[in-house]
């Protein structure tokens, strides 16, 4: 489930290594649409405090100079976020038109409660939207799908993807060199695995550094889990945990090979590691008490890369997921977006904003700041990449194109979750990796029988 990282001075340090953007894509102007069709009108924008948020800001009067249509910004931190937007999309008239949506269950949420705008017919109406400018098939097809509902197999889309992070590895390139291991070479899970045990380390140095704990785990262990799980089909509303009847499969081959190679890693990290969250985990990596960290996501980058938060941050490597099957790498991914509600009367109006806000041209300018680009041109960009560490760009990019969305649209989700870090600590601790996952198989049985869904 999506989690806001308190990263903004970190962004800003890496923004810091960024020269000025030489930008590739097409500006406003070249679009075939008249921008000042809403020209007098004012827009309310919701927005969680977010380094997206702080990037974006900047350019707001841009947008205002190019349509004349007044905004006015209104932030909340997340955890405030949630209630007052649940509360302004249920009344008759929301106080916003444009407004930060989750992936997963809260975006499902408000779809089930026909509290989201359908955005099908703004994307094709070419008075509002000029398909060659605007590109929307250039964003991750992960990530837009995530904002299709009822499931990301739908047509029907609710929300625009612009913050993307997915889950990869960092590491220490002083380190593997020291050790001679050609980072590049390892293509498999199983020579990333090896090469862990090889590594001279200094003492106090571990292997690894990962999440072994906390209910946050859960995208970036389903970023392992599709690496294991390949190619074979699933339902993407439930990940490839439940079947068509939502019968569980934590038992299949392919889910409790995932989970043991995360707990393997576990195994190769600071003790202690079973109460590590992202802060714990990420801090045990920027203090040089780790060859490793990882899979997770992308934009703590921006911690790993700040002097001020980093003992390695001239250090850093970083690495998608090697292949964990024969069908080759998969990882996943997790993304904000933006969306307009049902009860607002300005939804042409809000919908040249999300069309402009999310555009190949804003997109190259936010994610300079943000390192959290949705769209496979910025990251495919030479530009772009000349202005990151390097090889972050490549890592990034090669990881969205293999990514799925982190979702389980069920209401019992954290229930479920906490089933699976329990599986997860126990095969760590010792536990028969079968004994474990059938305990989370009868658990999660009993779970989504309660919810009424399963009925063998």
């Amino acid at each position: 489930m999506g989690k806001l990282r308190t990263l903004f001075l970190g962004l800003a340090a890496a923004a810091a290594l960024m020269i000025g953007p030489a930008l590739a894509a097409d500006g406003p102007d070249k679009a075939k649409i008249d921008w000042q069709q809403f020209k007098g009108q004012s827009l309310e924008l919701f927005f969680v405090k977010h380094p997206w948020t702080d990037a974006i800001t900047p350019l707001l009067p841009e947008f205002e100079k190019l349509t004349g249509i007044k905004l006015n910004l209104t932030t909340a931190a997340e955890d405030a976020y949630w209630n007052k937007s649940s509360l302004g999309l249920a009344s008759n008239k929301p106080p916003f038109d444009v407004f930060f949506l989750s992936m997963g269950i809260n975006g499902y949420t408000a779809y089930s409660n026909n509290w989201l705008a359908q955005l099908n017919a703004q994307l094709d109406n070419p008075k509002l939207t000029d398909p060659a400018w605007y590109q929307y098939d250039d964003i991750s097809k992960a990530a837009a799908a995530a904002f299709h509902l009822p499931d990301p197999s739908s047509s029907k889309v609710y929300g625009i993807p612009m913050s993307t992070e997915v889950y990869m590895f960092f590491y220490r390139k002083d380190l593997f060199k020291e050790s001679g291991i050609d980072v590049n070479a390892i293509t498999t899970m199983a020579q990333w695995m090896d090469a862990l045990h090889k590594l001279k380390l200094p003492d106090g140095v571990y292997p690894a550094s990962l999440r072994g704990g906390g209910l946050g785990i859960l995208d970036e262990l389903n970023g392992m889990v599709a690496n294991t799980w390949g190619n074979t089909p699933y339902l993407k509303d439930r990940f490839v945990y439940f079947d068509e009847k939502w019968a569980p499969r934590f038992t299949d081959p392919k889910v409790k090979e995932g989970f043991k190679l995360w707990a393997d890693l576990m195994k190769l990290s600071a003790p202690g590691v079973t109460s590590f969250d992202w802060y714990e985990a990420t801090t045990q990596f920027a203090q040089g008490k780790a060859a490793t960290f990882g899979p997770d996501a992308s934009l703590f980058a921006s911690i790993f890369l700040d002097p001020a938060q980093s003992t390695v941050a001239d250090k850093v490597g970083f690495k998608a997921l090697p292949a964990a099957s024969a069908d080759g790498a998969h990882t996943a991914m997790w993304s904000w977006g933006l969306s307009i509600p049902e009860k607002s009367a300005k939804k042409d109006a809000a919908w040249l904003f999300l069309e402009w806000a999310t555009s190949p041209y804003v997109t190259e300018q936010v994610s300079l700041k943000t390192l959290a680009s949705s769209r496979q041109s910025t990251w495919s960009s030479a530009d772009y990449q000349a202005k990151l560490p390097e090889g972050f760009g490549n890592a990034v990019g090669e990881s969205l194109a293999i990514a799925q969305p982190s979702i389980m649209y069920l209401t019992a989700a954290d229930q479920v979750v906490q089933s699976m870090l329990d599986a997860l600590q126990a095969i760590y601790g010792g536990t028969p990796v079968d004994e474990a996952m059938q305990k989370l198989q009868d658990q999660a049985t009993d779970i989504v029988k309660q919810a009424g869904l399963y009925k063998p």
